[in-house]
């Protein structure tokens, strides 16, 4: 079999004067080729695998000698990918234009998933899925909304609407919006925010929930 460094010698004359640097992985039984942590082919016994674009899957499906991966190991991933023939592989133009057609399609996508993950909730300090699911139930969709909100509404919210709201909770609450992970609060910043919180439900016609007298002055 052979080694990573064997297998990036033998396609660099391909590879290399469109990409320049590039890295190859073992990949189940493939090696992959990728470029600033993209994937972007698969390489398999002398076979060239190329991940497709969007933009241009029409015209490779329908080009003559080409055909969809479809490899039931890797899943449905596979199927972007399409065997790739010599005249289009020794035509450095053409095989330019579509890598780095699928570059910017990856590179797109990963912007999108960033973007989208640096407006989740989980994605906070003490935040996961499950409590991302409880503040949308009473309004808080996104991290702006949140801290829009501010911690203590957000606990009042979650307790208007019958929500188990603990001092657990209430901390986790506080240090998500002050990047702050709960094990690392003191005694004396957990009897404070109680005392803010019951002050809060207070004012809000509700009991207080919190005795503070256990804590340590």
């Amino acid at each position: 079999m052979q080694t990573v460094n064997e297998i990036r010698q033998e396609i660099s004359p391909l590879f290399e004067p469109i990409l320049g640097e590039f890295r190859v992985k073992t990949y189940f039984s493939y090696h992959a080729i990728f470029k600033n942590n993209l994937m972007i082919a698969l390489y398999q016994n002398g076979v060239t695998y190329l991940r497709i674009s969007q933009k241009y899957m029409s015209y490779i499906s329908s080009y003559s000698g080409t055909y969809n991966l479809s490899d039931n190991k890797i899943g449905l991933q596979s199927r972007k990918f399409y065997f790739i023939p010599n005249n289009i592989l020794s035509d450095k133009s053409q095989l330019s234009i579509l890598i780095h057609s699928t570059l910017e399609e990856l590179q797109s996508e990963k912007e999108k998933i960033d973007n989208k993950r640096s407006t989740q909730i989980r994605n906070l300090p003490n935040m996961n899925l499950k409590l991302e699911r409880m503040l949308k139930k009473v309004g808080i969709y996104s991290i702006q909304d949140f801290a829009e909100v501010g911690y203590i509404s957000a606990f009042i919210k979650l307790v208007m609407q019958g929500f188990d709201a603990t001092e657990d909770l209430l901390f986790k609450l506080n240090g998500a919006l002050n990047h702050q992970y709960i094990y690392t609060f003191t005694e004396k910043q957990k009897r404070e925010l109680m005392q803010e919180a019951n002050e809060a439900l207070y004012a809000c016609g509700l009991r207080k929930r919190f005795n503070t007298n256990h804590l340590i002055m």
